[in-house]
């Protein structure tokens, strides 16, 4: 198809007969992922210490899937990659431009009419060069109830799919404490005194819409910039300091979980009557506590009960 695919300002179908595989686009539209940030892991305490006050996006692996009419096709392909180092990859339906660094070649398969080769390609620019930050816009009306940092999440255009609560709300694995296994004994030797808490990575189910496809990159932008994004915090003692920890808030049960983002893949994408964007967003939260919640009263219709002082909080005990 003509105009699906510009590499350096050359139309691939026009020179060379290739068109794009159906499902390419898929990790050109995911989130990179974030460098590991160092931490320390203190035992008697859950979760772990993060230092969020310098986040790096990592460059990422891109596999594009290419149809050819004949070999010569994937010859002058792979000679129009090998020049030089980096290329701009035009891809008009989704209306942006990636610089791309030939990796590896995967798969090659041979059809009676069609030649289909999988070429992995790095990224490695992680953001939009030149980006300035524009505000969500949503117009299409979703669910709310899902925050980032006080922001709901419908106004980036993005809903919370079925299954995402059971990975909220299940429990954190248990740091192991002191054992001692001796040969010549049954069993063990464990220190059970203290329980306590490691970190977990939960994995959302979302879905993003977009009526058109500058809207579309305009949220998705605007996501990943307020995910890793560094704001200015004050610690107990008065100083101020950068960190890139977000709360993540679930209006169902009123609680929020302190998190920073890690990483984003891509379930399905769709370009048809707007943009339909399914994908997993992995949240590591850093803090996450069994036992410690507070339980609110509320009506059939699920509002709270507030006292006439405004207070919504009733002891239940």
């Amino acid at each position: 198809m003509r105009g699906q695919l510009l590499i350096d300002g050359i139309d691939m179908y026009a020179a060379y007969g290739i068109s794009i595989i159906k499902g390419s686009y898929n990790n050109l539209v995911a989130f990179p992922t974030l460098k590991e940030p160092g931490k320390n892991d203190w035992p008697e305490e859950d979760g772990q210490e993060f230092d969020l006050s310098i986040i790096a996006l990592d460059t990422s692996e891109i596999s594009l899937e290419f149809g050819f009419r004949d070999d010569l096709g994937f010859g002058g392909l792979i000679s129009l990659l090998s020049d030089m180092g980096y290329h701009d990859f035009r891809f008009p339906a989704l209306d942006r431009i990636y610089r791309l660094r030939l990796s590896s070649q995967g798969n090659y398969t041979i059809y009676p009419r069609l030649e289909i080769a999988k070429i992995a390609f790095a990224n490695d620019f992680p953001r939009e060069i030149n980006y300035e930050y524009q505000e969500p816009a949503n117009s299409i009306p979703m669910p709310k109830g899902y925050e980032i940092d006080n922001k709901d999440l419908s106004d980036y255009g993005v809903t919370i799919l079925q299954g995402s609560n059971a990975e909220i709300l299940k429990a954190p694995a248990v740091k192991k404490n002191l054992l001692q296994n001796f040969k010549r004994q049954d069993g063990a030797i464990y220190d059970g005194e203290v329980v306590k808490f490691q970190t977990k990575e939960v994995s959302l189910k979302c879905l993003m819409r977009a009526r058109t496809i500058e809207g579309f990159w305009r949220n998705r932008d605007a996501l990943l910039h307020d995910l890793t994004r560094l704001s200015a915090k004050t610690d107990d003692e008065g100083y101020e300091y950068s960190d890139a920890e977000r709360i993540f808030y679930c209006d169902e049960w009123s609680e929020s979980y302190p998190c920073y983002y890690k990483s984003c893949q891509t379930s399905n994408l769709m370009l048809n009557g707007g943009v339909w964007w399914e994908f997993t967003l992995k949240l590591v939260f850093t803090s996450f506590r069994i036992g410690e919640m507070e339980f609110l009263l509320a009506s059939e219709a699920g509002e709270f009960i507030i006292t006439e002082d405004g207070e919504f909080y009733i002891d239940l005990n």
